[in-house]
């Protein structure tokens, strides 16, 4: 996946009705936004979110089931292409 996709489903997610994960998306686009303007190095990006994908882990409601995959698959995409820098 590319950045511009991967943005586009937290933007979606943000959007999702659910709080608790429209806030997680925010957080994360918000994160990748500084890291895209040099405010984060990419070590520390990738900390902060293997720790957001930590904190996913924790939520086990069924009914948020489909959301908690989005996200983590955003988070994956995220983590590969800071990976690779």
């Amino acid at each position: 996946m590319y950045l511009d996709q991967l943005q586009q489903q937290l933007a979606d997610l943000t959007n999702c009705g659910d709080p608790v994960f429209a806030q997680a998306a925010d957080n994360i686009q918000q994160i990748v936004e500084a890291a895209k303007a040099g405010q984060l190095p990419p070590a520390e990006l990738k900390e902060i979110l293997l720790d957001q994908q930590r904190q996913l882990s924790i939520i086990d409601e069924m009914s948020q089931l489909s959301l908690k995959e989005q996200l983590n698959t955003v988070l994956t995409g995220l983590i590969k292409i800071i990976s690779a820098v």
